[in-house]
């Protein structure tokens, strides 16, 4: 390894324990907040905050002021990963169980492995791969599927916006390996999180969410669950991600796509008291063997 790249192996260590457990726990976290907050303007409030602090951090550190096209890229950016990627999962988790959506949302590298094939950011998958895509999307659908006897109406609606999720976070995956902008990556993450933020505000306006936010009528659960989000699971969870993309390879560090789901679903189990049934352990053990089999062709 290069010089530069070296660092303390209990730090990454540390890193990776970070990103396991705080990621994981993220989709705990939005279930407890969204109970009494508005989800639209919730993330709204938790990514543009976080936003600005990192934007801020950047800035004072020395980093150059972003032009008019990197503030149009951070719009893009933002638009699909931050307010399509994750503020419709807020909103997506007022239906469903917050272990079922990570475990849908942990179907990621199997989008971004057939869609970066057709975008023209990597290979054709082989054939070991394709057998893995295809007992991937039959674990997605198996996970659906199995969440038919609980209110079948409002989980199928909440399952297709969180898949959804995936597809808007894979295109704007896809749009900025494409189109990749030279520049801070703390001021353009801060940036796309103040972009996603603003227009996470505008859904939650046209939703109507302005008219049912009473700060009275919001738990203090729902408060502490809005501030673990903001710190611990935008900032600390951020910084993680970074550090190990700086000093360990990139499908090492994407290992955290089949960590979470399996801290999702203990912690919305010891907490929650969320459960899976047959169908749903089958269908999410596909879609988890199948992204550890995806992980493991790329880093071949």
């Amino acid at each position: 390894m290069k010089s530069e790249t070296r660092a303390p192996v209990l730090l990454i260590c540390l890193a990776f324990a970070a990103l396991y457990l705080i990621w994981g726990s993220t989709y705990l976290a939005i279930k407890v907040a969204v109970e009494t907050m508005p989800p639209f303007l919730m993330a709204t409030g938790r990514f543009f905050l976080a936003g600005l602090v990192l934007y801020g951090v950047a800035r004072a550190s020395g980093a150059a002021r972003p032009s008019g096209g990197q503030w149009k890229h951070s719009w893009i950016v933002g638009g699909f990963l931050i307010a399509g990627g994750n503020g419709v999962v807020s909103y997506a988790e007022t239906f469903i169980d917050s272990s079922m959506a990570a475990l849908i949302i942990a179907s990621n590298p199997l989008f971004m492995t057939l869609f970066g094939w057709w975008g023209g950011v990597q290979a054709k998958p082989g054939r070991m791969a394709w057998l893995s895509l295809a007992g991937g999307f039959v674990g997605v659908a198996t996970l659906i599927a199995s969440g038919s006897g609980i209110e079948w109406g409002n989980s199928l609606f909440g399952y297709i916006l969180v898949v959804g999720c995936v597809l808007l976070w894979t295109v704007g995956s896809i749009y900025s390996k494409r189109n990749p902008q030279e520049m801070n990556p703390w001021l353009q993450s801060g940036m796309q999180m103040i972009c996603g933020g603003a227009i996470c505000l505008l859904a939650g306006g046209s939703m109507g969410e302005f008219s049912t936010l009473d700060f009275a009528a919001i738990s203090s659960r729902s408060w502490i669950a809005f501030g673990y989000l903001f710190i611990v699971g935008s900032l600390i969870g951020f910084t993680s991600y970074v550090y190990l993309l700086k000093h360990c390879v990139p499908s090492t560090v994407s290992s955290h796509a089949y960590v979470n789901p399996v801290v999702a679903v203990i912690l919305g189990w010891l907490i929650l008291g969320e459960t899976l049934n047959m169908g749903g352990w089958v269908g999410s053990g596909m879609i988890l063997v199948s992204v550890f089999i995806l992980l493991r062709q790329g880093r071949k």
